[in-house]
């Protein structure tokens, strides 16, 4: 991201438009070719702390969860991990955001984004915690909003197992602005381009990759104030390699590797040698009825003595 000074927004010809009759404002651009006023793009690279993008699960059958898949959230969070230059594209955004403060009614923009935070990696044995930079998408937009909006199929990338279908079609559309674009940045004879993939998109970008993520920023209404939200629009996988070789490394300690419980081996007390007809299996335990077991009314024989024997014929204590 540009440093949001003077100098680049003129350069860019950056400002707040707010269209007649909506709540938002957006930051935007004019176009140099066609002389248009459009939504401006805003780069931004990092490296990504957390994730929830589709495929999406229901996590009950209840209505209510339905409901909440009407709401689902596309988001991703990076983080630099203390590097310079995200500290930097966090300072710019600062700057973007105080931007839309002219342009709120009475002022009333939440001081601190919403989207900048600050998280404690799992990997960093020092604990400290690093900044973050948060963007989402809702998955999908109320009915009564799409008039002028182009809707979106959603393909099995998207949802596999029909779960997203479940949600009332003729209340929640997915459309054009909820479309998340997902590339990977390859190297051909020097040449880098972002190719498009229609990968499982919580695999192509897992924790740990270096992305690049293209966003808007949109002031909306929020608790009797207003707030700025970073609006994903694409994701750029960059550097997926470190990620592969930890993995990789983590699956070649020996610790890693679980250990087989050793089981008890069972034998047939039957199985004899061949040669010598004698049992190959240890000495086993064994009751036998007494001989002299009296008949009782139900017909059946009583167990009076109580013997333990081995498969010798060797006599155990008795058991009275």
């Amino acid at each position: 991201m540009y440093g949001m000074d003077t100098e680049t927004t003129e350069t860019f010809g950056l400002c707040i438009s707010r269209q007649d009759g909506d709540v938002a404002s957006r930051l935007t651009q004019r176009n140099d070719k066609t002389g248009d006023t459009e939504e401006a793009t805003v780069a931004l690279q990092g490296i990504v702390c957390k994730i929830n993008l589709p495929p999406f699960e229901a996590r009950t059958s209840r209505p209510d969860d339905l409901k909440r898949l009407a709401h689902v959230r596309q988001s991703i969070t990076l983080t630099g991990l203390g590097s310079k230059r995200f500290e930097q594209t966090v300072e710019n955004s600062r700057r973007a955001y105080s931007m839309f403060s002219r342009y709120t009614p009475n002022a009333r923009l939440i001081p601190t984004p919403e989207f900048l935070g600050k998280q404690q990696i799992e990997c960093d044995t020092n604990g400290d915690q690093h900044l973050t930079i948060s963007a989402s998408n809702r998955f999908f937009t109320p009915a009564k909003q799409c008039a002028s909006l182009e809707t979106v199929n959603v393909n099995a990338e998207l949802d596999p197992r029909g779960t997203l279908a479940k949600v009332d079609q003729s209340k929640y559309l997915h459309t054009e602005d909820n479309s998340i674009d997902y590339y990977i940045l390859t190297d051909s004879d020097g040449e880098k381009r972002q190719v498009p993939t229609s990968e499982n998109l919580q695999e192509l970008t897992p924790i740990g990759d270096i992305v690049e993520i293209m966003v808007s920023m949109m002031c909306i209404p929020s608790k009797g104030n207003f707030t700025v939200k970073l609006i994903l629009q694409s994701v750029t996988l960059l550097d997926g390699n470190l990620t592969t070789d930890a993995t990789t490394a983590r699956t070649l300690i020996d610790g890693a590797i679980p250990v087989q419980p050793k089981r008890l081996k069972q034998r047939n007390p039957y199985t004899s040698d061949l040669k010598t007809h004698k049992s190959k299996a240890a000495l086993h335990a064994r009751i036998d009825m007494n001989e002299g077991a009296e008949e009782h009314d139900g017909g059946e024989g009583m167990l009076e003595d109580v013997t333990i024997r081995d498969s010798d014929q060797q006599a155990w204590p008795e058991l009275n």
